[in-house]
C-alpha cells in the first residue's frame, strides 16, 4: 500500500469519527480535513480510483457542512490486520465496522 493509499484510508476511517463525535464541536473540523484532502489532490500521481475516493470524501465534507452533522450516522469502527493482494505479505490495517 502506497503512502497516498494509506493517507486516503486513514482519512476515510478517521474523518467521520472526528466529525460525528459525542462533542458539541467536531474534534477536527471540516477545514482541517479539507486541507488534508487538497494536499493529496496536489500530488500529480493519483490514480483514477484515488481521485474518485478523495472526491467522495470531499463531497461527504460538503454534506456535513450543509447539514451541520454527519450523515449517515457512523457505526463503531474497529481495526483489523489483513494481507494485501499484492505479492507483499505485510499486513495492512483497514477500518471495518465493528458490528460485521
Amino acid at each position: 500500500m502506497t503512502f497516498v493509499e494509506q493517507e486516503i484510508a486513514h482519512i476515510a476511517c478517521v474523518m467521520p469519527q472526528s466529525l460525528a463525535g459525542d462533542f458539541e464541536e467536531p474534534v477536527m473540523g471540516p477545514d482541517y480535513w479539507r486541507r488534508r484532502l487538497h494536499t493529496l489532490l496536489k500530488q500529480n500521481h493519483l490514480t483514477h480510483v484515488q481521485l474518485a475516493t478523495v472526491d467522495t470524501l470531499l463531497r461527504q465534507l460538503d454534506g456535513f457542512e450543509m447539514l451541520g452533522r454527519w450523515m449517515p450516522q457512523p457505526r463503531k469502527l474497529g481495526r483489523m490486520a489483513v494481507r494485501s493482494r499484492r505479492e507483499s505479505s505485510a499486513p495492512v490495517a483497514v477500518c471495518i465496522p465493528a458490528d460485521l
